[in-house]
């Protein structure tokens, strides 16, 4: 992955809250700590999700 092509996405609280329950849910499912980092790509064409 290419850093500088990338940044920390700008997320709501409510999709923050969604990404906790997914790292909750994968921790369990592999048995050790899972942490899921939420980029968004600098060369979107103007498009925002």
């Amino acid at each position: 992955m290419y850093e500088e092509l990338y940044s920390i996405a700008n997320l709501k609280p409510d999709d923050v809250e969604e990404i906790k329950n997914m790292e909750h849910r994968m921790s369990e499912k592999v048995g050790h700590p899972i942490s899921l980092i939420a980029y968004q790509a600098e060369n979107t064409r103007g498009k925002s999700d």
